[in-house]
């Protein structure tokens, strides 16, 4: 954890102690522990008579204490980019000592900003990422460690994305066509399923306003980088819509929605408001159409 914006903004701490927390129990949920220095630069004095300041700030006994005496800060000739300020020379340092390459700063954070640092030690480099900011903590845990295959992709989805859901078939039509998957890229998909459930799902349940079928496709290709979703034709439907029919407990469901990933690859989706799900169904070679 970056300290820097915690122990120099009192007027603020109330806010920071709060994305603190959240951020603590993101990396909870997942398994992650968060890291702190153990001479944390706190006047507690300050808030004697803030109760509810101090009940806030015993949330930092639970982070995993690292010890901050008895090592050599880097240089700031070693440090890129670097500035003139002594917690980050002393977070540098011991993400350096320690070999961790992942810090996490406060959205309010007004230095410590860049997201990448390098650190060179007789020309060894070494990179430190840093995640700034709750939202932006919750999307790094979604996308990492990256999947390394397409039914990782859809596991991780299925686990991040509540209102999604994975058919037998998703699994079963993709996982032949795992090389074109993995050159488009895993992280790209994955993003696709993340969009799906933040735009698609609110739309198609009716909570989202403000777009049309038309505007919603543009801001779906706009988020997902160039990744386009359409409807089959009536024409299509008539004819081939047996393709793209899944049975989901005892329920059948012609999919009509679908991704377009490649030129020769699809994902078919429905909405089913009964379950309140997205269901995903055919994820694999592009199906035949009319005309």
């Amino acid at each position: 954890m970056n300290e820097n914006q915690l122990v120099s903004d009192f007027v603020g701490i109330v806010e920071n102690l709060k994305e603190i927390k959240e951020i603590y129990d993101l990396a909870k949920a997942r398994n992650y522990n968060i890291c702190i220095k153990e001479n944390m630069d706190i006047n507690y004095e300050k808030f004697y008579n803030k109760p509810q300041i101090l009940m806030a700030l015993g949330l930092l006994k639970h982070f995993d204490i690292i010890k901050a005496d008895g090592f050599e800060l880097l240089k700031f000739s070693q440090i890129s980019p670097c500035i003139e300020n002594d917690y980050f020379i002393e977070l540098i340092s011991l993400c350096y000592k320690n070999q961790n390459n992942r810090v996490f700063s406060l959205s309010s954070e007004r230095e410590i900003i860049n997201f990448e640092y390098s650190v060179n030690v007789l020309e060894n480099v070494f990179k430190i990422v840093n995640i700034i900011g709750k939202n932006e903590f919750e999307k790094y845990l979604q996308f990492n460690p990256v999947p390394q295959s397409i039914s990782e992709v859809f596991e991780k989805a299925e686990n991040e994305f509540r209102h999604i859901k994975f058919t037998d078939k998703a699994y079963k039509t993709a996982n032949p066509r795992n090389d074109i998957y993995k050159q488009i890229g895993f992280s790209k998909i994955l993003n696709v399923f993340s969009v799906l459930e933040k735009l698609i799902y609110p739309f198609f349940r009716g909570t989202l306003n403000g777009f049309t079928q038309d505007s919603i496709q543009g801001e779906f290709k706009k988020l997902t980088y160039g990744i386009e979703f359409s409807n089959e034709s009536v024409k299509t439907m008539k004819k081939y819509g047996e393709q793209r029919s899944v049975t989901i407990n005892g329920r059948k469901f012609v999919m009509s929605y679908h991704i377009k990933i490649s030129s020769d690859n699809r994902i078919y989706f429905i909405y089913d408001k009964e379950s309140d799900y997205i269901y995903i169904g055919h994820s694999g070679k592009h199906l035949q159409v009319a005309g």
